[in-house]
């Protein structure tokens, strides 16, 4: 789940906003449990981008060796983080990772003092995933987007690089502008 701070906010403000809106559950302090649900989320997320960096390092570190056996750089990352992520139990499967964190967000939900619940917490559970799931699609059009207009560059760029990963970011944040998320 790669996201930006901000779309992360928007994320668990939706989420806190179904369950609280919808009365599934009843928090003492509304902005104490929408700040919890937020560090949950950037947890997640900040822990799926220490992988992928020390991946990246990893790989970087040995790119001469790929290079010599024709491995493209996001394949050998992609190997790397499989497992790095099966020693630190960090499901890298999106259906998987989702379901982790939705499971997270019941864990703390059931046992937090100060959140009532009014619902089964596999229900609750259900509602945050598919809630993630949503946001985890329109993300996937962004990133497939941005992929294909690096591609259609006339000058080939170099996945991995820093000139890639500048251009990359740059792009993803005029698509999430243009959404109406930033």
């Amino acid at each position: 789940m790669k996201l930006p701070a901000k779309l992360v906010e928007i994320v668990s403000q939706s989420i806190a906003d179904k369950l609280i809106n919808d009365h599934i559950v009843e928090a003492d302090d509304e902005q104490k449990f929408r700040q919890d649900i937020l560090e949950i989320i950037k947890k997640a997320v900040e822990e799926e981008k220490e992988l992928e960096e020390e991946a990246e390092r990893l790989v970087e570190q040995h790119i001469k060796q790929f290079e010599h056996e024709d491995i493209r750089f996001r394949t050998a990352v992609l190997k790397v983080m499989e497992k790095l992520a099966e020693e630190r139990n960090i499901h890298l499967d999106p259906e998987e990772r989702l379901n982790q964190i939705a499971n997270r967000i019941k864990r703390y939900i059931e046992t937090e003092d100060s959140v009532e619940i009014f619902e089964h917490p596999n229900k609750i559970r259900r509602i945050v995933l598919e809630l993630l799931k949503r946001l985890v699609r329109e993300q996937r059009e962004i990133d497939r987007e941005v992929r294909q207009r690096i591609r259609s560059y006339s000058r080939k760029i170099v996945e991995g690089t820093p000139e890639w990963r500048i251009l990359y970011n740059r792009i993803y944040e005029d698509a999430l502008k243009r959404r109406g998320w930033l």
